[in-house]
C-alpha cells in the first residue's frame, strides 16, 4: 500500500502494522544478538512513542525514497536496532565514568 498525506484511516492503520512488525523483529533480533529472551524492558523501550514515530517516520521515508516495503522496513528496523545499541553503549560508559570517579573519590 502507497502512503499519501495526510494518512487515511485504512493507511494509518496499515502503517501501524508495518510498524509493529518491524519493531517486533527488531526485537526478535536484539534479543538473538544478547542471547536471550525478549524482556518487558526491551519492549516498553521499543514500543515507546519515540521509538515507533522514529520508525514510522523511517519507513516512510525509506518508501518515499522508492524502497520496496521490505527494504524500506529492513532499513528502519536496522536504524532501531543502531538507536538501541547506541543507547545501551552510552549509558554503560555513563556507568563506567560516574564508577570510575568514585573509586577515584574513595582513593583521596
Amino acid at each position: 500500500m502507497r502512503y499519501t498525506a495526510p494518512l487515511t484511516a485504512a493507511q494509518a492503520e496499515q502503517l501501524g502494522n508495518d510498524v509493529g512488525v518491524i519493531i517486533g523483529f527488531a526485537a526478535n533480533a536484539i534479543s538473538h544478538l544478547r542471547g536471550d529472551t525478549i524482556t518487558e524492558q526491551l519492549m516498553r523501550t521499543l514500543a515507546s512513542s519515540a521509538a515507533i514515530d522514529v520508525t514510522a517516520a523511517r519507513y516512510l521515508k525509506a518508501l518515499e525514497e522508492g524502497h520496496r516495503p521490505g527494504d524500506a522496513a529492513a532499513k528502519a528496523g536496522t536504524a532501531l536496532i543502531h538507536d538501541w545499541a547506541n543507547a545501551v553503549l552510552e549509558t554503560r560508559d555513563r556507568l563506567n565514568q560516574q564508577h570510575t570517579g568514585q573509586d577515584k573519590e574513595a582513593a583521596q
